[in-house]
């Protein structure tokens, strides 16, 4: 049997074991409720669970058996969906971008069977761009204002390293609940997540022509003076970026 587990470091570890979830086997068997209900193709599945930890923070457990993605690495057999993703978070944080907290990733390989799992703290105190919308009218116009353009300079960074999302829809992109430093939203009151499916691509503009029509027709609550101000603001930051 093949076997592979990954901390991004020893502080991870060291969270992971005090709760007797750092080996594959204990987090395989922890019984949680799914947080969403499993997904099924090609013969695979892949759900998530969320549980708190001894010291009381939540993190997702997401296990998944047989649910392949197919890279220019691994054309034939593929690779797990999650090892994929574990390395994009890695690679986000090496770039200074926001996204999730990864502190594990493992998977087994036996016949007829490759099972991976990823844990990721939990955003509890962010909520998806799409739910922070919906809440509208209890934001003020400044806060607003500044939620946009943190968005905006937050998907030029993320475009500036060549990086293409490619699933950039409302709910992927989180939100702090309420800004960290003051009243104004800033850059790193912003995360993105579900990155199964974020690659590196040679140009610019079509990583971001592909990404921010997506946002566009998959994002909530927006209005055109909305996307016109998101607009300026990603120029904004990708010409300084540049600079």
């Amino acid at each position: 049997m093949k076997a592979r587990d990954l901390f991004p470091d020893a502080t991870a570890r060291q969270l992971l074991t005090v709760s007797g979830l750092a080996s594959f086997d204990g987090l395989w068997s922890l019984r949680a409720d799914w947080h969403e209900a499993p997904n099924e193709r090609r013969g695979g599945w892949s759900g998530v669970s969320r549980h708190l930890l001894a010291d009381g923070s939540a993190i997702f457990v997401k296990r998944q058996d047989n649910h392949l993605c197919r890279t220019p690495q691994h054309p034939l057999r593929g690779i797990p969906t999650f090892y994929r993703e574990y390395q994009n978070i890695l690679r986000l944080h090496r770039h200074d971008i926001g996204t999730v907290e990864a502190l594990y990733y493992g998977d087994r390989r036996e016949t007829g069977h490759w099972r991976a799992i990823l844990v990721t703290r939990a955003l509890d105190s962010f909520m998806s761009l799409d739910e922070w919308n919906a809440m509208a009218a209890q934001h003020v116009q400044p806060e607003r204002q500044s939620l946009i353009a943190a968005t905006a300079y937050a998907c030029a960074r993320l475009h500036h390293h060549g990086l293409q999302h490619s699933s950039l829809y409302g709910k992927h992109v989180f939100v702090r609940r309420t800004p960290e430093a003051s009243s104004a939203y800033e850059e790193n009151d912003v995360r993105f997540i579900d990155l199964e499916k974020l690659r590196k691509r040679i140009s610019r503009e079509r990583v971001s022509a592909h990404d921010l029509d997506q946002l566009m027709r998959h994002t909530s609550g927006w209005s055109d003076e909305d996307w016109s101000a998101f607009r300026a603001a990603y120029r904004q930051q990708l010409s300084a970026l540049k600079g």
